[in-house]
């Protein structure tokens, strides 16, 4: 397995017609929420869906994977292009809704881990931890024709199939469409896959993104198929917790895969740092903030508390990749762990 050198960062560092559309959070259908409404907390799932024509015998999981040639994956798009096409923006301001609150990880079943831990790379003075629950996230976009790539990460639940990762890295937000050829490669080295590939079956984001491009509501829940031995990804990588509610300034690790120089893509970075309120009050954003650097290919990874050297409680997704190496997060409230409630045994 290809380990590169430790490199410095910043530290404080088949058709979208066959989805199916529906409201998590009450019984109606979702609908269009007014322009820059992050207060809108209903939310849509489509069932995921192949960009090639079906083929005898072959399920749309495994027509996902097989399009990921190692050229197609060599050759995907950082994401964070897809927020300036969708004209994003930040509307109604988000704050803590409730206590904070926090769900619990979970170890892999999987004792062995192939080719033993090994570290991210980040500040050469410290050593921090690669987790088995990050990974790269690979998609094809309808809207353009052309292949992305995000970061994501595992979240554990009843169903043990919840991967994590931005809104745009679901859905093109206000005129796009629903993502096709969805797949999550955990632990990524250059090219070598050890934990194998699993294929989105949902995907799951706000309708303040879908519908208004709305920065404060880009976050997404991904229901997995098992891959083909049956397994679920939080048995064999693990899952990380679930917290909400918490203040803005958080201690929190970033563990993902930035693809613009200066970082090629190839293995995890890592930041670390606390968490503030970007802005100047009383204009404050309702996001949280870390002046990490990091570029595209970075969009939707995990933000973790309490990172322990494997696992930690995501507090936000890497949203915006800003001037100055300002990275920044949606701030999770309550609504954020109602809709994780309502896919969570999700199969």
């Amino acid at each position: 397995m290809h380990l590169p050198n430790f490199r410095r960062v910043a530290t404080v560092a088949t058709s979208v017609g066959l989805a199916t559309a529906l409201a998590l959070l009450g019984a109606a259908p979702a609908q269009a929420a007014p322009a820059g409404a992050a207060n809108d907390v209903s939310v849509s799932t489509a069932a995921a869906s192949a960009s090639v024509a079906a083929r005898s015998g072959l399920r749309v999981a495994d027509q996902a994977s097989s399009y990921w040639t190692p050229e197609r994956l060599r050759t995907a798009k950082s994401a964070d292009a897809l927020v300036e096409k969708a004209g994003a923006t930040s509307g109604v301001g988000l704050r803590a809704t409730g206590a904070a609150r926090s769900t619990p990880p979970a170890a892999p079943k999987v004792s062995a881990a192939p080719g033993g831990r090994a570290s991210a790379a980040g500040p050469i003075t410290t050593l921090v931890n690669a987790s088995t629950t990050v990974g790269k996230v690979f998609f094809y976009n309808p809207a353009d024709g052309k292949n992305y790539v995000c970061s994501a990460g595992t979240v554990n639940s009843g169903s043990k199939l919840l991967v994590m990762s931005a809104g745009h890295c679901v859905h093109g937000g206000r005129g796009g469409q629903w993502m096709q050829n969805w797949i999550f490669i955990p632990y990524y080295n250059y090219g070598a896959e050890p934990y194998g590939r699993w294929s989105a079956k949902y995907l799951t984001t706000f309708n303040a993104w879908i519908n208004d491009s709305n920065l404060d509501r880009d976050v997404a829940y991904i229901t997995m198929w098992p891959n083909g031995s049956g397994q679920r990804p939080v048995d064999v990588v693990g899952g990380n917790g679930l917290s909400v509610n918490y203040s803005y300034e958080q201690a929190v690790t970033i563990l993902a895969y930035p693809a613009a120089p200066p970082y090629d893509g190839g293995w995890q970075q890592y930041c670390q740092g606390t968490t503030y309120r970007p802005g100047i009050w009383p204009f404050q954003e309702n996001k949280i903030a870390l002046n990490c650097g990091f570029t595209g290919g970075s969009s939707g990874s995990v933000w973790l508390r309490l990172y322990n050297g494997s696992l930690g409680y995501v507090n936000g997704i890497m949203s915006t990749l800003g001037s100055g190496g300002v990275n920044k997060s949606s701030y999770f409230d309550t609504a954020v762990m109602d809709v994780f409630n309502s896919v969570a045994n999700r199969t």
